[in-house]
C-alpha cells in the first residue's frame, strides 16, 4: 500500500512518487489508489500495471507509461523509383528530385515473352524522339501449337501514329488469339479459312486505328501492319504496307523467304527490275502505297502467304527499323545464325540481339523484332491484294 512521507502525503507503491492522501490515482504513473486512504487492505486495492498501454503502434500517447516518442506504424520503405538518368534522385511528381529529368517512357523500349518459344522487343532506336512502332503477341505454351505475332509501324508524317500502331496491333492480336477455322479439315480448307481470319483481323485493326483518335486532322493517324499466325506447324502471314514477315529455316538447303510483298514505291521499282539495294535506298524508298487509317486506300486485303513448316526454323515479323539494314531473307538468316552462335536459341535474347544490331548500324528508325521458334513438319503463297498501279495513292 502507499507509504507515508510527511503529514498528509503518501508515496505511490508502484513508482514511488508522492501524492496526497485523498488522491484516487497517481499523477505520475496512473496507478489506481482508490481505497488506499480509507484503509482498504493493499491486497484488495486495484493497482494499474506499470507496463506501457497497448495502443496500436504509431498511436501512442504521452500519458502512456514508458512513452518515449511517436513510433511509425510501419517500416518506412525508401523510394524505389530511382532516376535512371543520374542514379541519385527519385522520381517525384513526374521528375527526378535531383536532376529534374523525367522517367523514360515505357513505350521507348519494351519486351514481351508470352511463352518460351515466342518473344519480341520493340525499341525507339537512336534517332527518333518517340517510338511509333507497336507489337502484340499471343502464344500457347506448347511449341508450335498456336501463336499470333503482330507488328505495326506508325507512319511518321501522320498525327498520333504511335496511338494508331498500338491500337491496330492489339486489335489484330485479339482477333487472332482464337483458333482459326478449319472448314472440312483439309489443308486447302484451313488455308482458306485462315486467310479470311487474317483479313478480318486487318480490317478490325483498321477500324481500331480510325477509332483511336477522333479529331479531324490533316494527316490522320495511320500505320502499316505485318502479322503471322502459327497453328500446328502451319503458318499464315499477311501484311499491308512495308512491315514484313520472314521464314528463316535452319537448314541452309531450304531457302529463306520473305512472306508477302511490300506496298511501297521501292517494291514497285524492284518489280520493275531495279536492283533491291538501289530501290530500297533511293528517293521515296519508304513511301508506302497502302496503310491502315481513316485515309487508307479502299482495298486493304493483305498479301497472304500460307505454308506448312517441314523443318525447324524461325518465324520473324519486324518493322523496317530492322530490315533497313538487312533486307534480303538469306541475309537475315545469316545474321540470325551468327547471332545464335553467341546468344543461343532464346527468342527474347535473339530479338534483343537483332535490335542491338540495328542500333549498331545507326538506329535511324524505331525497331521491332518478334521471333517464334517453329519445329515443324510444306508451302503455298498467294496475295489477295492487287499490285498498286501508276496513279494509286502513296503514303510516305
Amino acid at each position: 500500500m502507499s507509504q507515508p512521507t510527511m503529514a498528509g502525503t503518501l508515496t505511490c507503491p508502484v513508482c514511488g512518487a508522492p501524492h496526497d492522501a485523498g488522491a484516487s490515482f497517481c499523477e505520475a504513473c496512473g496507478a489506481d489508489h482508490t481505497g488506499q486512504a480509507t484503509g482498504v487492505p493493499a491486497h484488495e486495492t486495484h493497482v494499474a500495471s506499470a507496463t506501457p498501454q497497448t495502443a496500436p503502434a504509431g498511436e501512442e500517447s504521452p500519458l502512456d507509461t514508458g512513452w518515449t516518442g511517436v513510433v511509425p506504424s510501419g517500416a518506412v520503405e525508401p523510394p524505389q523509383d530511382l532516376c535512371e538518368a543520374c542514379g541519385q534522385g527519385h522520381i517525384v511528381d513526374g521528375y527526378c528530385d535531383h536532376c529534374g529529368t523525367p522517367p523514360p517512357n515505357p513505350r521507348d523500349h519494351f519486351k514481351d515473352a508470352p511463352t518460351a518459344w515466342l518473344a519480341g522487343v520493340c525499341d525507339i532506336g537512336l534517332r527518333h524522339s518517340r517510338n511509333e512502332d507497336a507489337m502484340a503477341l499471343f502464344a500457347d505454351e506448347s511449341l508450335g501449337r498456336r501463336a499470333a505475332l503482330v507488328v505495326c509501324d506508325g507512319v511518321s508524317m501522320a498525327t498520333d501514329s504511335h496511338i494508331a500502331s498500338l491500337a491496330a496491333a492489339e486489335e489484330a492480336r485479339d482477333h487472332l488469339a482464337q483458333p482459326l477455322p478449319r472448314g472440312v479439315g483439309t489443308p486447302d480448307a484451313w488455308a482458306a479459312g485462315a486467310g479470311r481470319a487474317v483479313t478480318a483481323a486487318v480490317l478490325a485493326a483498321n477500324e481500331a486505328v480510325k477509332a483511336a483518335v477522333t479529331e479531324q486532322v490533316p494527316n490522320p493517324p495511320s500505320c502499316t501492319i505485318a502479322l503471322a499466325v502459327v497453328e500446328d506447324d502451319w503458318i499464315i502471314a499477311g501484311n499491308v504496307g512495308d512491315s514484313r514477315a520472314y521464314w528463316l529455316p535452319d537448314d541452309p538447303a531450304e531457302p529463306a523467304e520473305q512472306l508477302g510483298a511490300d506496298d511501297s514505291f521501292a517494291a514497285e521499282r524492284i518489280r520493275a527490275g531495279v536492283p533491291r539495294e538501289e530501290a530500297e535506298n533511293g528517293p521515296q524508298a519508304h513511301s508506302i502505297t497502302r496503310w491502315l487509317g481513316s485515309d487508307a486506300p479502299e482495298d486493304l486485303t493483305p498479301h497472304l502467304t500460307t505454308m506448312q513448316v517441314r523443318t525447324p526454323g524461325w518465324l520473324l515479323v519486324c518493322s523496317d527499323g530492322l530490315w533497313n539494314y538487312c533486307s534480303e531473307a538469306e541475309g537475315l538468316r545469316d545474321l540470325l545464325t551468327t547471332t545464335r552462335s553467341s546468344a543461343g536459341d532464346d527468342p527474347a535474347g535473339l530479338a534483343q540481339a537483332l535490335v542491338d544490331f540495328a542500333n549498331g548500324q545507326g538506329g535511324r528508325d524505331n525497331i521491332t523484332v518478334a521471333l517464334a521458334r517453329v519445329a515443324g513438319q510444306g508451302s503455298t503463297a498467294s496475295t489477295g491484294a492487287a499490285a498498286p498501279q501508276e496513279g494509286d495513292p502513296v503514303h510516305g
